[in-house]
């Protein structure tokens, strides 16, 4: 039975987990050969004050839109 989690910072629509979601299951049945009632996707959503990238913390970073 495959599990995927997905461990991301924070900001996700359910519409957009969701599509993500029927991906990774995709994938999974298409090319792992699972089973679609096997396959588990869970979304571990971090906020940016929990989360770093190279060593600082994503909430401290600048971003481009």
């Amino acid at each position: 039975m495959p599990h995927v989690q997905i461990t991301w910072v924070e900001g996700r629509t359910p519409e957009q987990k969701r599509k993500i979601a029927e991906r990774v299951t995709t994938a999974l049945i298409e090319d792992g050969k699972a089973k679609r009632e096997n396959v588990h996707v869970s979304f571990h959503d971090v906020p940016s004050t929990n989360y770093a990238e190279g060593g600082v913390l994503v909430v401290d970073q600048k971003r481009t839109p």
